[in-house]
Order: structure tokens, then sequence, then C-alpha cells
């Protein structure tokens, strides 16, 4: 197993060394102010080719859809601030038929949903998370490409933001195998999505699973969650030469955690090249739909555990 050791170190991004950074002005914000697609002050320019054509009645659905999960979501434990959260949306690409949706609170981010759209006209939630460093954070890349010296640590965050030589996309090919592909300077360069780190890669990444026919997602029932404190995979290195945990459904993970195990999810992404451990938190099962794992990466992240379980293995 290849490992690379500066992975989660360098998921923390220090921001002492670095100017201030504006925030958000969405406080004066009502919480049903939304946007489809990428707000106009972020003005980097991105790949026109990637984004769907808007269509009305597409986007009426996605909005109610996206506010309707807000405020279910809400009501849990730990997503407090998502009651008087807005929230805009970016396209995910290219070929992907989703969004990420980012959620703001007082002019903070708060979280974020990583949403498809299915056959038959619905939307699938296939990921969200809480936190101030959502997925896809241009805040986060920022200070990545800043500390990484792709660009002068003299360049403030709103002269980034609107940069019309530095080309981005967003790209989710499957769950934790999310990356900022960014041009600038006649170079491209891949990210971590939720951390910022530069990945070793040299082209787009490519799915390790896909879903033919992705349910809608129901998440009209209350939920179940199992919820345990955060700790560092590197405290513990049983994942590195020890054997996984024979886990495949909810009932063998149920029987496996516990306040006292500590348990580690382990992932390869990029064809072996970047091995990824994260910290498991605990669960959550919508009673009439999907069950989510909680991974520890740079905060919570709710993954769907069906497809967690064929990406990566855990650990005691």
């Amino acid at each position: 197993m290849k490992l690379w050791t500066t992975w989660t170190a360098a998921c923390f991004i220090s921001v002492s060394s670095l100017l201030f950074i504006p925030l958000q002005t969405s406080a004066g914000d009502s919480v049903e102010r939304t946007s489809y697609t990428q707000a106009a002050r972020e003005t980097i320019a991105s790949n026109t080719e990637t984004k769907p054509l808007p269509d009305l009645r597409s986007e009426s659905t996605l909005t109610a859809t996206i506010n309707t999960w807000r405020t279910t979501l809400a009501r849990e434990s730990g997503f407090e601030r998502w009651q008087t959260a807005v929230w805009n949306s970016y396209p995910l690409g290219p070929g992907t038929h989703g969004w990420v949706v980012i959620l703001t609170d007082h002019g903070q981010d708060v979280g974020y949903m990583i949403v498809h759209a299915t056959d038959n006209g619905s939307f699938r939630l296939t990921e969200y998370g809480t936190g101030n460093n959502p997925l896809f954070s241009l805040t986060t890349l920022y200070r990545s490409l800043v500390q990484q010296e792709l660009i002068p640590t003299t360049t403030s965050y709103s002269d980034f933001v609107q940069n019309k030589t530095i080309l981005l996309d967003r790209l989710y090919m499957d769950q934790l195998t999310a990356v900022w592909k960014i041009s600038l300077q006649d170079q491209t360069y891949y990210l971590d999505a939720k951390s910022g780190e530069l990945l070793p890669l040299k082209e787009d990444p490519t799915p390790r699973i896909t879903e033919d026919r992705p349910e809608p997602t129901d998440l009209t029932s209350k939920a179940q969650t199992a919820l345990y404190p955060a700790f560092d995979p590197y405290d513990r290195l049983p994942w590195v030469q020890g054997k996984p945990l024979p886990v495949t459904k909810l009932s063998e993970l149920q029987k496996t955690l516990n306040p006292q195990a500590k348990l580690t999810y382990v992932t390869e992404l990029y064809d072996g090249q970047v091995t990824l451990p994260l910290a498991i938190l605990g669960y959550q099962q919508w009673v009439s739909g999907d069950t989510y794992l909680t991974l520890d990466h740079v905060g919570p992240r709710y993954v769907l555990l069906e497809n967690a379980l064929r990406l990566g293995h855990i650990f005691p």
C-alpha cells in the first residue's frame, strides 16, 4: 500500500501567514434567496462548456428540492446553522448532471451538498457535510494556491475570485474522488476539493464506480444518527498492515461502532497514488431512505454507506 504521509497534515492548511480573506456578504439575505448557477461575484473564468443549459422547470424543481433538504437537515444535531443559511449552487462537470451547493450563514460557510439529477427528473443527495470547510470551497482553494505558490502571495482573495485568466472545473467523479482542476499560465493542476491538497495527477481522474440508475433521495422521515468524537488516524496505524473488518452493511457496522472503538475508513485514490485514511465518526440513517457513513475529512462528510463500502475498507 502506498502511503502519502503528508496527505492528512496538508489538509489543515495554516492561514496565519496569509492576508485577511473577506467573508461572503450574505448576512442580510433571506433564507429563500438561492442561486442555481455560479454567483456573479465569483468571476473566475470557469469552462463554460461544462455548464448545463438552464431549464426553467428543472431549475424550479432543483431549488425546491434543495430548500426542502436544507430545512430537513437543519432539524438534525450538528446542522443547526442551516436553519438560517442561504445557498448558492455551482455545476459539476463535465457530463455529471450534478451540482455542489454551498450553504452560508451570516457570511460564513456552514456546509455543503452534492446533488445529482436522476432519470425521472428527481434528484439524489450524493453527499453532504457541515463546517466551515465545505467541498469545493473557493476560500480553501485560494489558501492552497497561495501556500503552494501557484499564485503570488500578494494576491488578495477578491483579486483571486475576479481573475479571468484562471480556469477552473469542479470534478466529482465518485465519493472521495472530488478535485479542483485548475488551469493557469498554460499549466494544469489538480487539488483535493476538500483539503486543498495538491495532487500527483497529470490528467482527469476516472470514476471508480458508476450508478446506472441512481434513485431519488427520500428525507421525509427522521434520521437515526450515531456520532462519536473525531480522532487522528495516524495516532494508531493498524490500517497500514492490518486486516480490515468484514463490514458489508449497516448492521455489521453498528456491531463494531462504539465510543471506545476508533474505526478508520481507508480508500485508495487515483490508481493507488494516494491512500486516504479517515476517522469514522458514525452514520446517519434515514428511515425511508439511504444511510450515510460519517467521516472526518477537514470536517464531517456524510457519504453514501453502500458506495463507501465498495470503495474502501474499515479497520479497527
